[in-house]
């Protein structure tokens, strides 16, 4: 089996992640379109050229929210952090995640609240992994790179936020190497943290270097023996070094202590086409 092929073929990372295990990890859906091709613009471009595509009443009701805005501008904050939600809300409402979240990024702006930043990150998160629209994905993950680092320096004692750092820097952004930095500084001042180790080993699998992979899970599994998360990525680590006997096995485990309908599925084809593979 070639290296990459179970993952590629039947999407669980992904699927694993968004559904099972938090969807910790920043991935971008396929784009059809060369990103050396396409020029970014603002949100606030973006937004104007949403707009011009409402029914009348919507584009009235948006306008009407944005002159308030302009009005109260910062010098209102209760105010502008209003409008602000209300402008998030609407564009929610009618299916614009992207400017649902841009809005929402500019109510933490004002919030300024760990909690509230961190909410504005992985809703920027999420819009970027599922907004089509390549033109605007730039600000999306620069926006959400700047709502965690400034929930961080509200707390920087909290792992998670870091960990959320180094994803987005690894996944999202120009300069990979500082998220793995991050991850690294994490991983030797914290080397029986999980939530590190589990980062770490879902790193090296997007990478290829499938036995630091399976080092990092195991060494999650004799802190915690009953993790999921490690069980179902050292399953696919044993998978992709052709171990498909102790893939099947570690799959049946972790399938067994999720126990949901379509994890289930999921699982099952996995095991069924390993299986066929050892025909």
């Amino acid at each position: 089996m070639q290296k990459g092929q179970l993952i590629l073929g039947f999407g669980t990372l992904a699927l694993a992640l968004a559904l099972y295990f938090g969807g910790k990890t920043v991935q971008k859906k396929a784009d059809t379109h060369s990103a050396s091709k396409v020029e970014s613009i603002s949100l606030e471009q973006y937004a104007q050229l949403q707009i011009a595509k409402l029914a009348d009443s919507s584009k009235t009701t948006v306008s009407s929210l944005l002159d308030q805005l302009k009005k109260a501008n910062k010098i209102d904050t209760t105010k502008t952090k209003e409008i602000n939600l209300q402008l998030s809300r609407f564009w929610k409402n009618i299916g614009n995640e992207a400017l649902g979240t841009y809005y929402f990024y500019q109510f933490a702006q004002i919030d300024q609240t760990k909690d509230v930043l961190a909410n504005a990150g992985d809703a920027l998160v999420s819009a970027y992994k599922n907004v089509a629209d390549s033109t605007i994905s730039n600000n999306l993950i620069t926006f959400a790179l700047r709502s965690y680092e400034q929930a961080a320096q509200k707390d920087g004692r909290d792992i998670e936020l870091q960990i959320k750092i180094a994803d987005v820097y690894v996944q999202g952004s120009q300069e990979p190497m500082k998220g793995i930095g991050i991850l690294r500084h994490l991983a030797d001042s914290l080397p029986d943290n999980i939530p590190v180790s589990l980062a770490l080993g879902r790193l090296s699998i997007q990478s290829g270097q499938y036995d630091k992979a399976k080092e990092r899970f195991k060494k999650v599994l004799q802190l915690d023996p009953q993790n999921t998360e490690a069980l179902y990525f050292l399953a696919i680590t044993e998978a992709q070094l052709g171990h498909n006997d102790e893939a099947i096995r570690l799959f049946e485990m972790c399938k067994t202590l999720v126990n949901k309908e379509d994890f289930n599925k999921e699982i099952d084809e996995i095991v069924n086409s390993l299986k066929n593979k050892k025909v």
